[in-house]
């Protein structure tokens, strides 16, 4: 009896619980700037209509969540001045992305990324957004048929980083590395609505369509140089970046196929590994970024007349695709130059090899050494697998 009376006194229960009907559970982030303030915006989930209805949206009578905006000085501060109108604890463990309006990333991010490194109540491993317009907006927009707008972009980012690599998602203590890393260049994402300007996202009736012309999509990179928004990069652009930075998982690439008869004939690869190995080179005064890249995979589709099952063609058909990829890493690097913007990461590569040359000209990297850089690369392609028919499919039976 005394031992329990004394573990009684030394066991302290749950004295600072939290009841689940207590916190306002947030989804997603917007940050906006306007005249000298944070406008923070959530996406806050409502428990009581998150019941899946029989028309793939939310189950109950209104929507499965809520936002709301406010704006202050500091981001701390607009959080804090959110108790207002909010009569929940927000808790922030499940935020799963953050959008950032154009505005806000133009002036500068750097308070947005020491919130979510310094406090332990957001999470560093959140995915990272851009918007043109305003992050309220996006937050606003519903995402058919997923009943949480938030959850769904991070799904889209996911898989986009998992089977295209066209424009790579980045979290948060990425974004960070990446713009205090010798490059000093990160890309986000950008996040756009497509058709007449999303209000009809706003309303539930979005879930009674099959279809509808406006959505939420990504549409292409958005470029930092230190926290500022610098320009931007189309999808061909972010593509070729990827296979410099070695960060394709999976993807598909239309190639012509060989031959004087392939004027409007064309095959998909569809690549299921790929590594790209850059190696720095110094002759002289220049600097020559060597990138050996191979990728292999399988076709799955063609319109090709040659036989799939002869070596020789299947070479030939290697050659075209290596062509298709050198042509994406082509038109990275001049939207490199153009933005003298590192996104790949050269200036580790040469730091690290060359470090008393790195010391001399990292001040002058992107404005003088960068665009000066040659690239030499090396394309290797394999086909492992044609598919079940050796050459392409004829209803003729020819």
């Amino acid at each position: 009896m005394l031992i329990v009376v004394m573990m009684c006194m030394v066991l302290s229960g749950c004295w600072n619980q939290t009841e689940l009907n207590e916190v306002s559970i947030t989804s997603a982030t917007g940050y906006d700037r306007a005249n000298g303030k944070w406008e923070v915006t959530l996406q806050t989930i409502v428990p009581s209509a998150m019941a899946v209805g029989t028309n793939g949206g939310p189950g109950g009578s209104g929507s499965a969540v809520h936002v709301f905006s406010t704006k202050e000085k500091t981001i701390q501060q607009a959080l804090n001045k959110s108790n207002l109108e909010n009569s929940r604890m927000l808790y922030f463990a499940h935020n799963n992305v953050i959008v950032i309006g154009r505005e806000a990333a133009e002036e500068g991010i750097n308070e947005i990324i020491d919130l979510y490194l310094r406090t332990t109540e957001s999470r560093e491993s959140v995915y990272v957004l851009l918007t043109s317009t305003k992050a309220s907006d996006v937050l606003k927009d519903l995402i058919p048929p997923e009943s949480l707008p938030g959850v769904a972009l991070a799904h889209i980012l996911q898989k986009e980083g998992d089977m295209s690599g066209y424009l790579p998602p980045i979290k948060m203590y990425e974004l960070a590395k990446k713009i205090t890393s010798d490059a000093r260049s990160a890309g986000i994402p950008e996040i756009t609505v497509t058709g007449d300007g999303g209000k009809s996202l706003e309303s539930l009736d979005v879930f009674k369509k099959t279809s509808s012309s406006e959505k939420l999509k990504l549409s292409r990179l958005g470029v930092f140089h230190g926290d500022r928004l610098i320009g931007w990069m189309n999808w061909q652009e972010s593509f070729g970046i990827s296979w410099m930075s070695d960060k394709i998982k999976m993807s598909s690439i239309s190639f012509s196929c060989p031959g004087p008869k392939s004027n409007n004939n064309y095959s998909s690869f569809k690549i299921k590994s790929a590594k790209t190995k850059v190696t720095p080179i110094k002759k002289g005064n220049e600097f020559t970024m060597q990138l050996k890249v191979k990728a292999g995979g399988i076709l799955t589709e063609s319109s090709c007349l040659g036989d799939f099952s002869d070596p020789k063609y299947t070479r030939e058909m290697e050659v075209e695709i290596e062509k298709q990829i050198l042509n994406f890493i082509n038109i990275g690097w001049k939207a490199v130059q153009r933005l003298q913007a590192d996104l790949p990461g050269f200036a580790g590569y040469v730091h690290r090899k060359y470090p008393k040359d790195w010391n001399e000209m990292k001040e002058t990297w992107e404005e003088n050494e960068l665009g000066e850089i040659k690239l030499d690369v090396h394309v290797k392609a394999m086909i492992q697998h044609p598919g079940f028919f050796s050459k392409v499919f004829n209803s003729e039976g020819k």
